[in-house]
């Protein structure tokens, strides 16, 4: 069940699609992924995150780094938010997505013997990708095989980076502040892709963290 959050995040959670050698499903044979209807570059009006309990892995389930699995296709891992020192991060921050690799080595037979620094949240149809938590925009520019990417300082040395993006909304530049659940750039497959995904970095005072396992519990307050 959808529900709004008081700080306006959201997240939503979706079916099956890739892993390493993604073999898409459709939005008509999985409704878990519905059409994407909001036309490019309209993020003026565009819906902001919608929070889901939950995040299934692609196909059921052997992706990855991507954890323990529940009988359901669930991420076992996966809570709603990451708790750092900036406060509440989103886990999930993209539209309708599955959770195809995790973050940790990948061996020679899992892609080439190195490491995956964040998650991939695959959708074939595209869809939003949203801003983790209130920040201020510090990069937004082709990166090798990051491909189109767009980071967001949230202070106190936490940082989100959203890599392979088809587009960024033309009015973020450097420096620009960013809402919570705000609708920024539209997943896509640019740089070193095999499918539409975005690929989700959070660093903690440079240090590169894994976004399923990092910041389950809030701080004690």
């Amino acid at each position: 069940m959808l529900r709004p959050l008081t700080l306006g995040l959201a997240l939503a959670a979706a079916g099956c699609a890739s892993t390493s050698q993604p073999v898409y499903r459709t939005s008509r044979a999985n409704p878990s992924f519905p059409p994407i209807t909001a036309t490019p570059n309209n993020y003026g009006v565009a819906p902001r995150a919608a929070l889901a309990s939950e995040l299934f892995a692609c196909n059921g389930g052997g992706g990855l780094n991507i954890g323990p699995i529940g009988e359901r296709g669930e991420a076992k891992l996966y809570t709603a938010y990451i708790h750092t020192p900036a406060g509440a991060l989103l886990r999930n921050p993209a539209e309708a997505t599955c959770l195809s690799s995790g973050f940790g080595w990948r061996g020679t037979a899992d892609g080439g013997g190195r490491q995956h620094s964040g998650l991939d949240l695959a959708n074939p149809n595209g869809g939003f990708v949203y801003a983790a938590a209130d920040g201020w925009v510090s990069v937004v520019e082709w990166r090798g095989g990051y491909g189109l990417l767009l980071e967001i300082d949230h202070g106190a040395g936490v940082r989100s980076l959203y890599a392979h993006l088809s587009e960024v909304d033309p009015n973020l530049t450097t420096g620009t502040f960013v809402g919570a659940g705000a609708p920024v750039a539209r997943m896509g497959s640019s740089g070193n892709a095999t499918g539409v995904h975005l690929h989700y970095e959070v660093s903690i005072d440079g240090l590169k963290v894994d976004p399923l396992a990092y910041g389950v519990d809030a701080p004690a307050s």
